[in-house]
């Protein structure tokens, strides 16, 4: 009996054994195993006046989801397999205050692993704060501020050309006209939000530097459209050329009232609202000769931008935007930062972005210390010549010449 008791009590033993053994096995097999997607969460704009941005970043971001899915995903040493990527998006209604908010819900209610930007620096600022409160790595795009790269932010990153990058590839082509035929009065028509001041701020301490004069400086709200009392001063100051930063339907009215006016400058820069083809369709033959950046273009000769934009005309029936671009390569920047952390650790991802030095559809890409980007394709300049956007800046990647000086509007 008492021999029959020992192995009672040793079976239970062993059994004992065994039960937290798997317990343990299962709670680590739980703890390590890999999660079914990387969630990226994204405040965008899909409703409101920047709607129309929101839905080219979005674009964007898209296919460059869909080509790394259709490879299975960023593989992930630490769970040994590739893992799909998954945007969660919520609409911010083109309202800063409901950017913030929106941008918490993501945190804690979606639990996602790291922040994708939205459109419009005015709408991008509040989401850093966010990002950086919570040590979660973002990345976006259409964020030239300078500002805001020096508060010392650790987990904000964009590729993104910079303010000072925007106004010096202006100057840049202002540059190469010859020196008999150059404009060096300047008209700077300002929108009321930090991108437009600081521009501002750069254009007059540059163009000084390289013996341009801005002879007009006026300001407009951001919802507004009359510019009357803008071209009569512009006109009546002489100004040779125009550089301004408006809203998409703002751009298009503007050159409607320039018309009217009989305003005519040799050259115009008009950021943001001519960046796409809506532009020509909007504007026809009036569109032409307008310059426009957006820190990338469909033209440009670089790997993976051709498959980009196949896939992009299949699925929109348009050539790719400027933030669609960048917003693609955000995605790509973001992919090779996970695979080479080998984890989803929110700081070794941080660390990886960081480290960044790898071939984008903008090129070469590295970032500088506080999180902006570096490339050689930055500073780009495009043109609408007869209903085409044409690349004309730089040289080297350049789909066709500068037109140049505009020709006056009973001409064209």
């Amino acid at each position: 009996m008492k021999r029959k008791n020992v192995l009672l009590k040793s079976f239970k033993g062993f059994y004992l054994s065994m039960l937290i053994m798997m317990l343990i096995i299962s709670f680590y097999g739980l703890a390590y195993s890999a999660p079914q997607t990387i969630k990226l969460g994204c405040v965008i704009s899909l409703t409101g006046p920047m709607s129309i941005g929101g839905s080219w970043i979005k674009q964007g971001y898209d296919i460059a989801v869909k080509h790394i899915n259709a490879e299975g995903g960023v593989f992930v040493k630490e769970f040994n397999k590739k893992i799909p990527l998954e945007i969660i998006y919520l609409d911010n209604e083109s309202n800063p205050r409901k950017t913030a908010e929106r941008m918490e819900k993501l945190y804690s209610i979606d639990k996602v692993d790291f922040f994708l930007g939205g459109f419009a620096q005015f709408l991008i600022v509040p989401q850093l704060a966010i990002a950086e409160k919570y040590q979660v790595p973002f990345i976006g795009t259409t964020l030239g501020s300078t500002a805001e790269f020096s508060r010392g932010y650790k987990y904000t990153f964009t590729p993104f050309q910079s303010e000072q990058d925007q106004v010096i590839a202006f100057l840049d082509v202002l540059d190469s006209i010859p020196k008999d035929k150059r404009p060096t009065k300047i008209a700077f028509f300002q929108i009321q939000e930090e991108w437009g001041e600081a521009t501002g701020r750069y254009l007059k301490q540059f163009a000084k530097d390289r013996g341009y004069q801005i002879v007009t400086h006026e300001e407009y709200a951001i919802k507004s459209n009359d510019f009357s009392s803008l071209i009569v001063k512009a006109k009546s100051d002489g100004a040779e050329a125009l550089y301004t930063n408006p809203t998409p339907p703002q751009g298009i009215r503007l050159i409607k009232q320039m018309k009217e006016l009989n305003w005519n400058p040799k050259i115009t820069l008009i950021m943001r609202a001519a960046d796409v083809e809506a532009w020509t369709e909007n504007l026809g033959k009036d569109g032409d000769y307008v310059l426009h950046q957006g820190g990338w273009a469909y033209q440009l000769k670089l790997p993976g931008v051709q498959r980009f934009n196949e896939d992009y005309r299949a699925a929109y029936k348009v050539n790719p935007t400027p933030p669609a671009g960048t917003a693609y390569a955000c995605i790509q920047i973001l992919a090779e930062a996970i695979k080479n952390a080998g984890t989803l650790d929110r700081k070794k991802v941080r660390d990886a972005l960081a480290a960044t030095n790898m071939m984008t559809v903008m090129g070469p890409m590295t970032f500088a210390p506080n999180g902006r980007g570096q490339g050689k394709y930055l500073r780009l300049m495009c043109q609408w010549q007869k209903g085409k956007d044409e690349l004309v800046w730089p040289p080297d990647q350049a789909s066709a010449p500068l037109l140049y000086p505009t020709p006056p509007w009973n001409e064209r």
